[in-house]
């Protein structure tokens, strides 16, 4: 990872945890890679200096119940200002990519979206150095 990862929910410093909570919602990752993503990070957290809503996001098993409001969890969903409508659907042309086995349910075709991740390479660079565990998946 290069440099500390933006993991807030309680101001606009969580862009990472948006950008990956986005990859979860479009089920371009499981939530057991969820949960891998969230122990990579607190692996690599100088101090033990864990956010609280990292090790609630744990505890949670189903993907729904990530983004249902909860006190407890996080107050708010992160936003990721990197995510523009031709990221996102550059977001969709890697998830056809990852999980083919999936059947999709989106308003843009498999080809559509697979030549806006060509317009937007930096959707894969981003989503594989978050992600650097499934790179081997993906070759």
């Amino acid at each position: 990872m290069a440099g500390p990862l933006k993991i807030g929910v309680e101001d606009d410093t969580g862009a990472d945890l948006g950008f990956v909570l986005s990859c979860l919602a479009l089920g371009m990752i499981t939530m057991e890679e969820f949960h891998q993503w969230i122990h990579m990070v607190i692996e690599n957290i100088p101090g033990n200096d864990v956010p609280p809503h990292l090790i609630a996001l744990l505890a949670v098993k189903n993907r729904a119940n990530v983004f249902r409001p909860n006190e407890a969890v996080m107050r708010r969903i992160p936003h990721d200002p990197f995510i523009t409508d031709d990221r996102f659907d550059a977001m969709l042309g890697l998830q056809f990519f990852m999980r083919r086995d999936r059947t999709q349910a989106n308003d843009i075709t498999q080809a559509e979206a697979e030549d806006a991740l060509r317009r937007n390479p930096e959707v894969a660079e981003r989503f594989f150095a978050l992600f650097p565990f499934l790179m081997e998946k993906a070759a």
